[in-house]
């Protein structure tokens, strides 16, 4: 496996037709150092996900994150 982009610069400069492959865990890790709150978290894991430029892998991938409970709902 490639080596795994954890910044968000990084996931962010990624192109749709060749996303980087992590796990949501991973991926809410590289977001998280970079936003300054839970709401950014999501809304960027959100948009990374739904622009393809970030492909889920383990128990998440074959899930729609969109609608994941969180502690808002």
């Amino acid at each position: 496996m490639a080596q795994v982009a954890h910044k968000l610069v990084e996931l962010e400069s990624l192109e749709s037709s060749r996303p980087e492959t992590l796990t949501l865990l991973d991926l809410v890790a590289a977001v998280a150092d970079a936003a300054s709150s839970e709401e950014e978290v999501v809304a960027a894991v959100h948009h990374l996900i739904e622009t393809g430029r970030v492909r889920l892998v383990g128990n998440f991938c074959q899930c729609d994150v969109a609608r994941i409970p969180t502690d808002h709902d």
